[in-house]
């Protein structure tokens, strides 16, 4: 798959996220061996890379939100309230994802999981920006608020080269139940489900300048830690507003673009920031 033009996914087999114990456990044990040297724990003793991508799945690699779009699907009545409280940040991500994939009987969930799937289109330029960064030996955590099952499918032509962070769906209920792999550690007390701050700072020894990648208010956190930004829609009016360093995008080859024009230098170059190292 080449990344020319935005990308229709065709559903795969889904394999398993990074877990706690082992950040860089893949869907096979080849993966897991392939992507040790992108972030696993192998690579925080060993190595440090000069730069690591946070890529969040649902807005950025894929152009439309994933959790939104099932929702408008199969529950919108129900879950329209939950959608706005969460985006005006009056509830937490975990309880508004909770709160909504509840609203699915389990005996939907094959209909939830072709629509998705088939309904998922991957960002123009994301397959150069992986090989631009893998040229370069940097590592790119895929870092997802969603779900394996949608997650996978879609980033399968490059899972080898792609350390993955998502949460789970319970089928075992009457209704659908989530499971959340990577919750907040001590220092962050946002409720998020999965907490990419967290995330982070696990990589701290392993990584020199962290650049989060993201569109939405589920971002904001992460992009708070991050020596850099690149954003797009609601990420980057609070990047705007909150001042921290940031270039807008649209496309993964503009990344690509900035990076290659001096940005990628100039970060190695500079003091590192973050606003809460």
């Amino acid at each position: 798959m080449t990344g020319n033009s935005a990308t229709t996914v065709k559903p795969a087999v889904p394999g398993n996220s990074a877990t706690p114990e082992n950040p860089a456990a893949t869907a096979s044990s080849a993966d897991a061996a392939q992507s040790q040297p992108l972030g696993g724990r192998a690579a925080h003793v060993h190595t440090q890379s000069p730069l690591g991508f946070f890529c969040d799945f649902d807005g950025t690699i894929s152009t439309k939100d994933r959790i939104t779009a099932i929702m408008r699907e199969f529950v919108p009545e129900a879950s329209a309230s939950l959608i706005e409280r969460v985006n005006h940040r009056e509830l937490s991500v975990r309880a508004a994802v909770e709160a909504m994939f509840a609203l699915i009987p389990s005996a939907r969930f094959d209909e939830v999981r072709e629509f998705v799937t088939s309904t998922t289109v991957i960002r123009e330029g994301f397959s150069r920006f992986v090989d631009y960064a893998t040229e370069h030996s940097w590592p790119i955590a895929v870092v997802s608020g969603g779900f394996d099952f949608f997650v996978d499918p879609a980033i399968a032509p490059w899972r080898d080269r792609l350390t993955v962070f998502y949460n789970r769906i319970d089928t075992s209920g009457e209704y659908l139940r989530t499971i959340w792999p990577h919750p907040c550690d001590a220092l962050c007390d946002a409720d998020c489900g999965l907490c990419k701050p967290t995330i982070l700072r696990s990589y701290e020894q392993s990584v020199r300048r962290s650049v989060v990648i993201g569109d939405g208010v589920t971002d904001f956190e992460a992009a708070r830690h991050a020596d850099f930004v690149y954003a797009r829609a609601s990420l980057l009016t609070e990047c705007q507003r909150h001042g921290l360093p940031h270039q807008a995008f649209e496309t993964f080859d503009d990344i690509v673009a900035d990076l290659s024009s001096g940005r990628a230098q100039a970060l190695l170059s500079t003091k590192r920031g973050g606003a809460n190292r």
